[in-house]
């Protein structure tokens, strides 16, 4: 097991023991999420000065895709301190597939990963975000590949890897207490894979109770 994947290992059980007496103070504050929506392998983001002489946009964002599909997530946090929730958020994506040409022959790999993410919670008391949420994860990324002939040329292509990760989001809820809320969640994951990282983002509806 390398060195990175027993780090992230650490953080997880670190982030997840809460202060005993408050966690037995609040075990009844125990809160769920179900999360449904869309993931994108991002292969690049490179942000370029707009040459024109157009005063807006000043910047032209320049995002490389490699595939998307559908994304779910359930996670449960609680609280360690008036405005932080700790909690675990299980994920599973699909990452659309790709398809590769080498001379005369074509294969294709198709793309998901499973996460297990270890979130820290700050809640804003004001505005439209809710919450905004980091913390190390845990992606088993997966590239499943199919040819029709010469599967051997094709072979550097698939993965099988379980890899640390960073994770980042925010939440949008309306701020009125309610027993279930439905909010937006924005986040990306950056997977530290041996090969090619991958930069995962994500849009999914939320449903908080």
């Amino acid at each position: 097991m390398s060195r990175v994947l027993w780090r992230t290992l650490v953080l997880l059980a670190l982030l997840l023991v809460p202060a005993p007496a408050a966690a037995a103070a609040r075990f009844g504050e125990v809160g769920g999420h179900l999360s449904i929506g869309t993931t994108t392998r991002v292969t690049h983001i490179r942000i370029y000065r707009n040459a024109s002489k157009r005063v807006f946009p000043l910047f032209i964002i320049d995002v490389g895709t490699a595939g998307s599909g559908l994304s779910m997530v359930a996670g449960l946090d609680y609280p360690v301190a008036p405005s932080l929730r700790a909690g675990l958020d299980l994920g599973y994506d699909l990452l659309g597939s790709q398809t590769f040409q080498r001379g005369s022959l074509f294969g294709a790999v198709d793309y998901s990963a499973f996460e297990v993410t270890a979130f820290l919670h700050w809640l804003p008391q004001q505005g439209l975000v809710r919450r905004v949420s980091l913390g190390p994860a845990l992606v088993n990324a997966h590239g499943v590949l199919s040819v029709t002939g010469g599967g051997a040329g094709f072979s550097d292509l698939a993965v099988h890897e379980t890899a640390g990760a960073v994770a980042a989001q925010i939440t949008l809820m309306k701020a009125k207490p309610a027993p279930v809320k439905l909010g937006l969640d924005l986040g990306g994951r950056r997977a530290f894979l041996a090969g090619k990282d991958w930069t995962l983002l994500s849009v999914r509806v939320t449903v908080h109770y």
